[in-house]
């Protein structure tokens, strides 16, 4: 813990010393990168008064993920527990929180599961994405429940004017293969893209316990597609069609049942319109009307019975307004509305005995944000209506002050909150669970305080925050005499947060280098324990170069132990991992790519002492571009 400590002070001690002496009038001027996240409006990275983070194409490329757990280890502020390999449920905790605290988004609509209010975002395949900002702090103000951490957003790829078909084919370790196909283009003003793949592994032996059907490896596959179609129109108008699907298989062990080979089916859907219009030089509103869906079947692979089934559908409507009233002040509006419904193998049913199956949510928001000499400013409300959860209000600030060319300091202040999940609420009584139907909705209140440096070769920021949760539902043993292994959520009576973070970003000699330390320290405020499965520390380190006709790069992860009960008496150690990358330009159009992780072999636990995590293995790319 001291050594996290003091490298989070070194770093920024030193990045403070080196700015305030650095020479401002050699500021490398550049186009930055446009984020729309954080405001829901577009935003310089520069100007964006929120901790966000961005995963690019070219991230994308030279990360090589296999899934998208591949590319949030490389974020501060996030910490990724899984039992087992690819395909198996992770848990994924912004700056502490709980994992349904992340509102995951795919091009701009909720694709989040209202039975288990975590989103199944390790099915959705890299090579289809775009890019992805990952939002830090609350941000319900603007996005409604489940905000609490932070927001993720993922946005497809899209067609553009630049045709182009890449066919790749992959192999790896654990019998792992891949095929994709992608083609986007242009004509006139219609943009189109479609994206196929397939991919399929053998996996690892998730469970250490190897009797009857827990003695095999646990295998993988998904197969995905995603389309988009945009036309612009003369006068400006943009209209856009989006189609993803992901159908995937997951084989996995069980620790009470290993007489069963039971494998989960899953299919995540989004389907998205929208249109873009600019009535005014000042005014521009866009309407998106949209369905996703999040449905998981459970099967014995033995007999071929049915388990369980569980499925959510939510459609979705939003209208946004966005006026700029005078230079640089805009006011955004809008109405958000949402309908989930739910169905399952489990009937949800209230203390009435009444069948709860859909709940529909509608939302109002307002925005300012604005400058005045060297101070930007961001204020936002909004409120919810929730047929089942009834009203909730919640408002933010954000306030920057530019010092000088090079330096930048950021204040904000948020609230946010979780509802309750259908299981939280109505999950039936058995041996071992049962939902609490007086839970609360959770209620968070964020503080951060943050700076910046930009310089000519290199880049920093730093943020200090607290984030107070009251009402946290957490699910635990009930301590039950006669029901010894029931586990029930509850509201624990207060959460509080408090932690720290630092990037920075500089080219030596060539190579690109980008480091983070991240800090949090997660506790129940009534019990002064930590909350459990989160690492407190976190170091990230990543250094790449590109030669003439070759790219290398390496990676260094590491986290600190970890706790797996609310009373703090188990513990997982804390582990580092260190990857490779390379790859060639073997002919014009024809690309190959190596890729070797954890290359030492290091053992390690993320969630539980009984489920592995995969150990040293390779993947090599073909791609060929038509």
């Amino acid at each position: 813990m001291k050594f996290f400590i003091h490298s989070f002070i070194f770093c920024f001690s030193l990045s403070l010393s080196l700015s305030l002496s650095a020479d401002t009038k050699t500021i490398k001027e550049s186009i930055s990168e446009v984020v729309v996240t954080a405001t829901r409006t577009p935003q310089t990275i520069n100007q964006v008064l929120a901790s966000t983070s961005v995963i690019s194409t070219e991230d994308i490329e030279r990360y090589q993920p296999t899934d998208l757990l591949d590319l949030f280890h490389h974020v501060p502020g996030i910490d990724i527990a899984r039992n087992g390999g690819i395909g198996a449920t992770p848990s994924l905790f912004i700056r502490g929180s709980n994992t349904s605290h992340a509102l995951f988004l795919v091009d701009g609509q909720r694709i989040n599961s209202a039975s288990l209010g975590s989103t199944s975002y390790q099915f959705i395949d890299p090579s289809q994405i775009e890019r992805i900002e990952i939002v830090r702090g609350a941000k319900s103000s603007i996005y409604g429940s489940d905000a609490v951490g932070g927001v993720i957003q993922i946005f497809t790829k899209k067609g553009d004017f630049k045709p182009s078909t890449i066919v790749s084919t992959e192999v790896g370790s654990n019998v792992l293969k891949r095929t994709a196909i992608a083609t986007r283009g242009a004509y006139n003003q219609l943009r189109y893209s479609v994206d196929l793949s397939y991919l399929e592994t053998d996996g690892i032996d998730a469970y250490r316990d190897d009797s009857q059907q827990n003695r095999d490896s646990d295998g993988y596959r998904n197969y995905s597609i995603n389309t988009n179609f945009g036309y612009t129109f003369d006068n400006g108008v943009d209209v856009g069609l989006g189609f993803l699907e992901a159908h995937s298989r997951s084989y996995f062990d069980e620790q009470f049942n290993p007489e069963r080979d039971r494998f989960s089916d899953s299919i995540i859907q989004n389907i998205g319109f929208s249109v873009s219009a600019p009535l005014k030089d000042w005014w521009l509103s866009k309407i998106s009307i949209g369905r996703s869906m999040d449905d998981i079947d459970d099967t014995n692979g033995l007999d071929g019975s049915d388990l369980s089934d569980f499925r959510t559908t939510k459609d979705q409507y939003s209208w946004q307004n966005d006026i700029e009233i005078f230079n640089k002040q805009i006011i955004t509006f809008g109405v958000d509305l949402y309908d989930d419904e739910s169905v399952g193998s489990t009937d949800w049913t209230d203390t009435q005995g009444i069948l709860v199956k859909d709940r529909m949510n509608r939302a109002y928001f307002i925005q300012y944000q604005g400058n005045f000499s060297i101070f930007d400013y961001v204020l936002g409300y909004r409120e919810d209506d929730n047929e089942e959860n009834g009203k909730h209000n919640t408002s933010n600030i954000s306030l920057g002050a530019q010092l000088g060319k090079s330096h930048r300091i950021i204040f904000s202040w948020g609230e946010a909150f979780k509802a309750p999940t259908y299981n939280d609420l109505y999950w039936p009584i058995g041996d071992y669970s049962a939902g609490n139907p007086d839970l609360l909705p959770e209620d968070s209140e964020n503080f951060e305080l943050g700076f910046r440096g930009d310089y000519t070769v290199w880049k920093w920021e730093a943020s200090i925050y607290q984030n107070r949760i009251d009402n946290l539902i957490e699910w635990a043993l009930a301590g039950l005499e006669a029901y010894p292994y029931r586990w029930v959520p509850s509201n624990v009576a207060s959460a509080k947060i408090k932690g720290g973070e630092f990037r920075a970003d500089t080219s030596l000699a060539g190579w690109d280098i980008t480091t983070s330390v991240s800090y949090t320290d997660p506790r129940n405020q009534r019990t002064d324990k930590l909350l459990q499965k989160r690492a407190q520390k976190k170091f990230t380190f990543d250094i790449d170069r590109s030669f003439s006709r070759w790219d290398a790069g390496a990676s260094f992860n590491a986290t600190s132990k970890r706790y797996t009960d609310t009373t703090n008496t188990g513990s997982l150690g804390g582990y580092g991992l260190l990857d490779f990358r390379f790859s060639y330009q073997l002919a014009e159009k024809v690309k190959m790519q190596l890729k070797a992780n954890n290359v030492f072999d290091k053992h390690y636990r993320t969630s539980s002492k009984d489920y592995h995590m995969d150990g040293s293995n390779w993947a090599l790319k073909l791609t060929y571009a038509l």
